[in-house]
């Protein structure tokens, strides 16, 4: 599942800088959890099953890609999905919540104040007596359990990526950095680039960093770099530059979508980097985590 990736500058660019680009297709894997999701909760799912948890639980915002890929997951495990949604819920729910709701889920509107305070808000206190047999897994999966999924998911692309030749450096999005500190954690992987999808990004590689000790406390931390400017004004934010990219991509790669959040604005950040002289003589391997449903949040 990796592709050659044409950019949509000019090839002969590349080449006078000795650049190939390809693509790991993440989101052609486990159709009910593609990408980097599966790899997150698989791990968490089965210590929820080891634990005999009834209930599911964690946070998200209505078009969360890590909230419609745990409704479907427990409820393939018979354990019924909890979500704590950021903000109030609107009369019309989302598509992803609709998903949800039709797993067999169950939806709490939290207050941002709550929200943000996570496991630690009062709210949570009061939710855990009401689900004592509940496992949570926090906001995207970003605990230990998350991590090594990433740290074996990184053991099986690079795997395949050794059947194509050497990659000099990977490339891919970041929200919580639970994937990134996987990869990060492996000593299989070569040099990281680190795309984060929100503003101030660059605050993520404490958290990255922290998460990979935990994985392995001999991690080669120096591997990975932030590149933190191609935000696009971060979740929910689709500028007009960013969307005729996605397009243009499109044409140019027609069998390959990029979702709006997360992986176009790595492949576009690339593409620039590129432009400005950067990552010169490289065999690049962008990784795609998924995150296709999220396109509905833009319809």
């Amino acid at each position: 599942m990796i592709h050659p990736l044409t950019l949509t500058l000019d090839d002969q660019l590349l080449r006078d800088r000795n650049i190939s680009v390809c693509i790991y297709r993440g989101d052609l894997e486990y159709a009910d959890a593609p990408g980097n999701k599966w790899h997150k909760l698989r791990f968490n799912l089965a210590a929820a099953k080891a634990q005999g948890a009834k209930h599911l639980i964690s946070f998200g915002g209505p078009f969360s890609n890590h909230l419609h890929a745990l409704a479907n997951t427990a409820q393939q495990e018979g354990m019924i999905p909890v979500a704590i949604v950021r903000g109030e819920l609107q009369p019309q729910l989302t598509p992803t919540l609709r998903d949800f709701v039709a797993a067999g889920g169950i939806l709490w509107p939290s207050k941002r104040v709550d929200y943000r305070a996570g496991m630690e808000s009062d709210f949570v206190s009061s939710l855990k007596g009401y689900y004592p047999d509940a496992f949570w897994v926090p906001e995207g999966g970003s605990n230990s359990l998350g991590v090594k999924g990433c740290y074996y998911w990184a053991n099986a692309i690079k795997q395949q990526a050794d059947e194509i030749g050497s990659f000099d450096t990977w490339l891919v999005s970041a929200g919580t950095g639970a994937t990134s500190a996987g990869f990060l954690a492996n000593d299989n992987v070569p040099n990281m680039l680190v795309f984060p999808a929100l503003k101030g990004g660059e605050a993520l590689l404490s958290d990255i960093h922290s998460l990979a000790l935990q994985q392995n406390p001999d991690s080669h931390l120096q591997r990975l770099s932030i590149v933190g400017e191609y935000h696009h004004g971060g979740y929910a934010r689709l500028p007009s530059e960013l969307k005729d990219y996605i397009e243009q991509l499109h044409q140019l790669n027609p069998h390959l979508r990029l979702d709006p959040v997360y992986t176009a604005k790595l492949v576009y950040g690339v593409e620039q980097e590129i432009r400005k002289g950067k990552l010169t003589n490289q065999k690049l391997l962008l990784i795609h985590t998924g995150g296709l449903q999220g396109w509905r949040g833009y319809q």
